[in-house]
């Protein structure tokens, strides 16, 4: 008689759990179809947003990149878009791919000068030149822009990428990988108005002679320091162009 009791409740206490895992399954579902439902009213609204505020979008970057972040909270990205609505009423198809291909033309034309390094602030510079030339100076770039235009770059393996050296961000289009020594020296050249010893990197960051030199010798090697022999000391001097160009 106990063993039927015993038996019984296990049954009973299966299905109640049955049960329940049935409620929960129920309550997930609606609960994403709730979700889902909001996700695409909130779609609905920023297409309404879009074309209420199309020519501030394209004009101002900085109201650009609060639309752009609005949207990316519901894993939508307008801007990068070739096609659909968004490319259709925003009018900005091609934005990131056309200030990406510029990008790579100031990082190309600029290489013998700065050995491939780049600081943003004068990156922007040069952009916003090109695209006043081009008839685009009403609609304004900023770094976020700029950021993103690389980012969309990525797949066709352009080779550039962006390293923080102290408080500045800077873009590489160069195949050498930048080691922390690399950019401890860069740091460096910033408080230095872009010019190093080996002396001077010895006494400001505790290094060996040999680590000091070998660290601005692979610089060099890549052109992103020239050396200046015919100092009046006799001290060679590293240079820094593309951290002088940005203190001119």
């Amino acid at each position: 008689m106990r063993r039927n009791v015993g038996v019984a409740r296990a049954v009973r206490a299966r299905k109640e759990r049955d049960a329940y895992q049935g409620k929960g399954a129920e309550l997930n579902r609606a609960n994403l179809e709730h979700f889902q439902t909001q996700m695409a009213a909130f779609k609905r609204e920023l297409e309404n947003f879009a074309v209420k505020h199309k020519k501030q979008i394209n004009k101002d970057p900085e109201f650009r990149n609060k639309f752009q972040n609005m949207c990316s909270k519901v894993g939508v990205d307008p801007l990068a878009s070739n096609k659909g609505f968004w490319a259709e009423v925003l009018g900005v198809g091609s934005f990131f791919y056309e200030l990406g291909v510029q990008i790579i033309h100031v990082c190309l034309a600029t290489r013998d000068a700065n050995g491939g390094i780049i600081q943003f602030e004068d990156l922007l510079q040069y952009l916003r030149r090109i695209r006043q030339r081009a008839g685009r100076e009403t609609q304004q770039i900023s770094e976020e822009d700029v950021q993103r235009a690389i980012a969309s770059l990525e797949p066709l393996g352009n080779g550039l990428r962006t390293v923080k050296v102290g408080p500045r961000q800077m873009l590489v289009s160069v195949p050498m990988e930048l080691s922390p020594d690399h950019t401890t020296v860069l740091e460096a050249a910033q408080t230095h108005a872009g010019v190093l010893s080996i002396p001077v990197v010895q006494r400001d960051l505790g290094w060996s002679q040999e680590r000091a030199a070998r660290v601005l010798d692979a610089l060099q090697a890549q052109g992103m320091t020239w050396v200046d022999k015919q100092t009046k000391d006799g001290v060679p001097a590293y240079e820094f162009p593309s951290i002088q160009l940005n203190l001119m």
